[in-house]
């Protein structure tokens, strides 16, 4: 079984715990947003996205807040 959830921050939902608990394979909301930002830069610059570094920045805004 494979659960899609479509929020990204926080990644790690209850349904996305849940999910994994019990054996399924999971899609988070941080795939979904990569994805499509990752087809609108292609369709803007026709240029291949860089995916990874797309992922990374976005990991480091919507991580715990840092005082």
């Amino acid at each position: 079984m494979v659960v899609f959830d479509t929020v990204y921050n926080p990644e790690t939902t209850l349904l996305v715990k849940e999910a994994k608990l019990k054996g399924c394979n999971v899609i988070t909301g941080v795939a979904m947003f990569i994805r499509q930002a990752a087809l609108q830069f292609e369709l803007f610059t026709g240029q291949p996205a860089p995916e990874d570094l797309m992922r990374e920045e976005l990991k480091k805004a919507i991580g715990p807040v840092k005082y």
